[in-house]
């Protein structure tokens, strides 16, 4: 078999387990990025040499120049013969410089693309033009469509927040799409919710006649998720395609991209009412800049020995040598697929950076750091139900190899009363197994919109099991506890159902419902209300 059928049989499996795939991926774009920074360092000479000999130079294995070599041929001088390639074939590498450049922004390879050897070939109006003229659309996917080629026809907008509910009434008050309002029904009081698949809600854009597409739609205060589908001539069709000029957040370290774009809306009483949850501007960004916290991304050698991404909030003025270290909140995504879940989805769809930003500045909530993570990595294989998460490994993962990372890169808490642990969905899943099985290691929990109640996901013991209920009930230092869901949430009645248990055992809680449902809206409103009435009170 020829190199690059291996590879593609490899990289691009339909049968593979899916958390092997993506951790082949992420060490795959680790390893491009530091090939073409050697590359673009002397763009004008020819690198030459068999595929072996290129792989020994760059310190990589086969298969990754082979994968290396198939994704540079499009931007070759001559391309390279890589349908039949064996180890001792010779290549070369010299590349067009523009063309190569204008196909790294095809891809959404912005960790490519803003590589700053890049600066030393072209400058910013040339990168700029070069930037304009590659015309074509790409999905977090990898999905491309061509406009030069296949215009578009259709380009709609996608928010899970784009639906309205009354909260006061309760009308519209379920996740069925045809009791749903739209947003051009909004009028003061009602609040923006979402909820799964089935509730999908696109708004068609307009085409003006300079090209622009657009539309204009009423929105409460606050931050929301966008995104696009775009349809073209032949159609092909790319859904949840992020805003190319309103960029998703990116982990550096490690490629990966978060869903959706941001768009922040500030309160007017006049237009969107006083209702309790109508004044949304802590979601807002500081308007003072020298009050902005940062946000860290890294990677870290994970429990399966490959290498995982973390996203780390650290509040404005962080001081790595005061006295006392920082708190700290471990805080897991859910899962659906990829539509919730890596290290990035909490600091850029659920706005904790902004959020904690407001929430400090206004003194209502101590200066402390937030460590988002990838838990997806684990557990995608058969043999897990639920989405396949293997708690057991998420569990390993965290503390012996998350928590040691942090604690030896941060000036952060290493006690249970000055460490968090709270998730969404089956991020709450996982936030109720660490309370039932690492109580100790935790002051705060946080289980939110889902919650493993009866053990049926991943194979691991739910609060029903008598040993977590001994356990549990025994306990002589007992943590706090936030319950929370959206009134339209299917999150809420397992939340409702973990907590009467709790109550059984002996264990308060506090609980909140927030007006939305399972979507971004329900979480922002929860990490507020946790960041600002629930840690470390």
């Amino acid at each position: 078999m020829a190199l690059l059928e291996q590879w593609r049989s490899m990289a691009y499996s339909e049968t593979a387990n899916k958390g092997d795939l993506k951790r082949l991926w992420q060490k795959y774009f680790l390893k491009e990025k530091e090939i073409y920074a050697q590359l673009l360092e002397d763009p004008d000479t020819e690198v030459k040499g068999t595929v072996k000999e290129l792989a020994e130079k760059y310190n990589v294995d086969i298969m990754t120049m082979t994968g290396f070599l198939d994704g540079i041929n499009d931007s070759l001088v001559e391309a390279n013969p890589i349908e039949e390639m064996e180890e001792d074939t010779p290549v070369s590498l010299k590349f067009d410089k523009a063309l190569l450049y204008k196909n790294m922004v095809g891809a959404e390879a912005d960790w490519l693309y803003g590589l700053p050897e890049w600066e030393k070939i072209f400058d910013e109006e040339t990168r700029k033009a070069l930037y304009k003229e590659q015309k074509s659309y790409t999905s977090n996917a990898g999905l491309t469509i061509n406009t030069t080629e296949n215009p578009l026809t259709k380009v709609e907008l996608y928010s899970d927040c784009f639906m309205l509910f009354d909260p006061a009434s309760g009308t519209a008050g379920s996740i069925d799409a045809s009791l749903a309002s739209t947003p051009y029904q909004y009028a003061a009081g009602l609040a923006p919710a979402g909820g799964n698949g089935d509730t999908t809600y696109y708004v068609e854009l307009e085409k003006f006649a300079d090209g622009r597409w657009g539309v204009q739609m009423p929105l409460s205060s606050g931050a929301f998720v966008y995104n696009f589908r775009v349809t073209a001539a032949n159609g092909d069709q790319i859904a949840r395609l992020d805003d190319p000029i309103n960029p998703t957040m990116t982990n550096s370290a490690t490629g990966i991209h978060s869903l959706s774009s941001m768009v922040y809306v500030p309160y007017d009483a006049a237009k969107q009412g006083t209702s309790e949850w109508a004044d949304r501007s802590v979601e807002l960004p500081q308007a003072d800049a020298g009050k902005r916290g940062t946000v860290q991304t890294v990677s870290y050698i994970g429990a399966d020995g490959t290498e995982h991404g973390l996203a780390v909030y650290l509040p404005a003025d962080y001081d790595a040598n005061r006295t006392e270290p920082y708190k700290v909140l471990y805080l897991s995504h859910g899962t659906s697929g990829d539509i919730y879940g890596d290290e990035l989805r909490w600091m850029n769809e659920g706005d904790v950076p902004n959020i904690l930003d407001n929430l400090i500045a206004e003194g209502k909530t101590e200066p402390f750091i937030v460590v988002t993570m990838n838990n997806q990595q684990y557990g995608q294989g058969a043999g897990h139900s639920g989405p396949n998460w293997k708690y057991s490994d998420i569990e390993t993962d965290q503390i012996n190899y998350i928590m040691p990372y942090v604690e030896s890169h941060y000036h952060v808490s290493t006690t249970a009363e000055g460490r968090a642990y709270a998730g969404l969905s089956m991020g709450g899943s996982t936030t109720s197994n660490m309370l039932m099985h690492h109580t100790e290691l935790f002051g705060y929990y946080g289980v939110w919109s889902y919650a493993n109640v009866d053990g049926s996901f991943g194979g691991v013991a739910g609060i029903t099991d008598p040993s977590v209920r001994k356990h549990l009930s025994s306990l002589t230092v007992k943590p706090k506890i936030m319950l929370a869901a959206g009134n339209w949430d299917f999150g809420q009645e397992p939340v409702k159902t973990f907590g009467k248990n709790l109550n059984e055992l002996g264990l308060d809680y506090t609980y909140l419902q927030v007006p939305a449902a399972h979507d971004w809206e329900c979480w922002q409103l929860t990490f507020a209300n946790a960041a600002e009435n629930f840690l470390w009170k």
